[in-house]
């Protein structure tokens, strides 16, 4: 009974859970760079990006390189450039810029 403890602790810790905020999205998978996250995406007040990284590393920071490829792989994934990211190695959440598909190019007519 006391190895099975660790086995079932062992792969509990492997899935990936998401917050109660994006738990009825399906997670879409994408690499950059080496690094493999999961992302989940909710588009209302504003446009976020749940990351969460899947493969191991060892003392990733997310200021280091971590942040760029999840930056990179957000962008990738939904076409759209990143205005914020922020969290930690594990889960980081990503504010989306995607703007209004009207509001792409207003063109003037002068003052």
């Amino acid at each position: 009974m006391k190895s099975f403890l660790p086995l079932t602790l062992a792969a509990l810790a492997a899935c990936a859970p998401s917050s109660r905020h994006f738990a009825d999205i399906a997670p879409l998978r994408v690499s950059a760079q080496g690094s493999d996250f999961e992302l989940r995406r909710r588009q209302q007040s504003l446009d976020l990006v749940q990351v969460i990284r899947v493969n191991g590393e060892y003392a990733p920071r997310l200021g280091q390189q971590l942040g760029r490829r999840a930056e990179i792989a957000v962008e990738r994934a939904y076409g759209c450039p990143v205005r914020r990211i922020f969290g930690d190695a594990a889960v980081m959440l990503a504010v989306l810029d995607c703007g209004a598909a009207d509001g792409l190019a207003r063109i003037g007519h002068g003052p």
